[in-house]
């Protein structure tokens, strides 16, 4: 891939128009270079916009471009771009970012990173992570984020990806890396499933040793096999409750009508012995022997009256004996009449209770059977327990000697892949010289055979005094080296922001332009940078006149400036946040 042109819809947009191989500088500068004015800078001119919308044309998430879209509505974007010797157009608009026109075929960005990836990376089938665009920025690094390590384009910080897409692009056989993953993966989800189970409240004791599963599955088994029995002679009556409230009913008469037969015996054995005590017949000679003593005599009138009483009194009591008697035999028959009663409904409490000692209520079924239920399923989570436990080890140490298996390929192949990984590390190295002529530098790619998900430990070395530009030197040569001798790509552009160039000295800004113009000249690779005039200032004081005509000046490709809104990229002041 080279890029051809950016262009807008908007006759304000600066359109960008590229040389096909070489040098490619767009610089802003100050329309006043003494003018001090602090908001006079070269910020904010559209170099760093430029490159956000090479990668809208080029299907990134439009979530990265809310402001980009508010603020530009109804514009649009195209990006010219050659593959293979084909030219074709991507067409973006912030008013339907969702889509992007490829060639004249609208396609919803999905659909376009994968035709635009299938020609121009090699991807192989079945490689999670891998993508056109989390590869390609490592071609266009996309924000500030992408200059603080070599191997990061962007703020993606995940390790094993870091490495995936660095051991693709140098053409390492990433099915190794792959198949790490994959075994460190299910090392984890087993190691997680066991965890699982030693949280499970039921299994926690066999954890600690202080149960034996193969003890308690019998256990469980002698349970289950009795309540299923019991389940098996169980006899539910629907009726049991409605049942049981009327053998209570029953009972509460049965005890009411004894009480009364009681009370009413009491009382026959009260007449009784009210009748057994006779009256005294001699009162009346009783009372006419102690009036005698005291010497008093009756007359014949007090003497009849006596006579009278005396009647009076055993009529008194023969009627008293013959109330006792009336009132005992109406005892005695209701007595009779309450026996009757209790004995009738005796008979229908021992029938009743017989009914429910036969029977069980439908709920004490149901609980009898959800108890059976659950000691089920604490035997099959023991059982599953068992035998997953058994799995498990026996994974893991499937696992381990796969590891150790995969571990000695890596080996193997690094050792066959020698010259291939020299060719890439003496690149690097000669690149890095040219910066640090007296330290030792190079890429290495070693086998990383811990247990974790990386395969390959890749690293840029530039072993100097620790500059504050070797940082920058190092993703320079870093980039270069992936696109000249990497691999499993069909890009041949290259694209850096003007920070890259910051935080190091002016030696090595020219130097940078050296190596540049040594090595894109007479080649069929693009590179392109945006920098501020500043920096070109400082190289231009110590390149000659004619070098900096012919390195710099005969490959500016656009100029921006902060003198004027509409000398900017979009020739228009506006504020994005993105």
């Amino acid at each position: 891939m080279r890029l051809i042109k950016v262009s807008a819809n908007q006759p304000t947009f600066k359109t960008v128009y590229f040389n096909k191989s070489g040098l490619n500088f767009i610089i802003a500068r100050k329309k006043n270079e003494s003018v001090t004015n602090i908001r006079k800078t070269y910020n904010g001119v559209g170099k760093s916009l430029l490159i956000s919308i090479i990668h809208f044309c080029l299907g990134a998430d439009k979530d990265r471009y809310k402001s980009f879209c508010n603020e530009l509505t109804d514009w649009s974007f195209t990006l010219e771009f050659e593959i293979k010797g084909k030219n074709h157009t991507a067409t973006r608009s912030t008013a339907n970012p969702g889509r992007i026109l490829l060639n004249n075929e609208e396609l919803p960005v999905k659909r376009f990173n994968s035709k635009v990836e299938e020609v121009c990376f090699n991807i192989p089938e079945k490689i999670p992570f891998l993508s056109f665009r989390s590869l390609f920025k490592y071609f266009i690094r996309p924000g500030k984020e992408s200059y603080l390590n070599f191997d990061e384009a962007s703020a993606n910080r995940n390790p094993y990806q870091k490495m995936l897409y660095n051991s693709f692009l140098l053409g390492l056989d990433i099915n190794l890396a792959n198949k790490k993953y994959e075994l460190r993966k299910e090392k984890q989800r087993i190691e997680k499933l066991e965890s699982n189970f030693r949280n499970d409240d039921l299994l926690k004791d066999f954890f600690t040793g202080q149960k034996d599963v193969s003890l308690t599955i019998s256990d469980l088994d002698e349970k289950i096999k009795r309540l299923e029995t019991n389940l098996k002679n169980f006899k539910v009556a629907e009726d049991y409750h409605a049942v049981q409230l009327k053998a209570d009913r029953v009972e509460e008469r049965l005890f009411k009508l004894n009480n009364n037969i009681i009370l009413l015996g009491n009382n026959v054995k009260s007449i009784e012995r009210s009748l057994s005590v006779e009256p005294n017949k001699d009162n009346t000679n009783d009372i006419q022997r102690v009036y005698e003593e005291a010497n008093i005599h009756f007359n014949e009138s007090v003497s009849k009256t006596l006579t009278d009483l005396e009647s009076f009194y055993e009529k008194l009591v023969t009627n008293r004996k013959r109330r006792l008697l009336e009132q005992k035999t109406r005892f005695e028959s209701e007595v009779e009449e309450k026996s009757k009663e209790v004995k009738k409904m005796q008979v229908e409490l021992d029938r009743l209770m017989k009914y429910l000692g036969d029977h069980q209520a439908l709920d004490v079924f149901v609980s009898l059977s959800e108890e059976v239920s659950n000691l089920k399923a604490k035997r099959e989570n023991l059982q599953k327990y068992q035998e997953l436990q058994s799995e498990y080890k026996e994974k893991i140490r499937e696992i381990k000697k796969d590891q150790l298996d995969q571990s000695q390929q890596t080996d193997d192949y690094l050792e066959r892949m020698h010259a291939e990984i020299a060719e890439q590390r003496n690149f690097f190295r000669t690149l890095a010289k040219r910066f640090y002529p007296d330290s030792t530098s190079g890429l290495t790619i070693d086998n990383n055979d811990g247990d974790n998900l990386q395969r390959f430990d890749i690293d840029a070395k530039i072993e100097s005094d620790n500059s504050d530009g070797i940082n920058n030197v190092k993703i320079f040569c870093y980039d270069l080296t992936l696109l000249f001798k990497g691999r499993n790509h069909n890009i041949n552009s290259l694209f850096h922001d003007s920070r890259l160039f910051d935080g190091i000295d002016e030696r090595q800004k020219t130097e940078m332009i050296k190596v540049l113009n040594d090595t894109f000249n007479d080649s069929d690779k693009q590179y392109i940078a945006s920098v501020n005039q500043n920096q070109l200032n400082e190289i231009k004081q110590i390149l000659d006149e004619e070098q900096y005509k012919d390195i710099i000046e005969k490959h500016v490709v656009l100029e921006l400036t902060d003198n004027d809104a509409s000398e900017k990229l979009l020739g228009i002041q506006v504020n994005i946040e993105d």
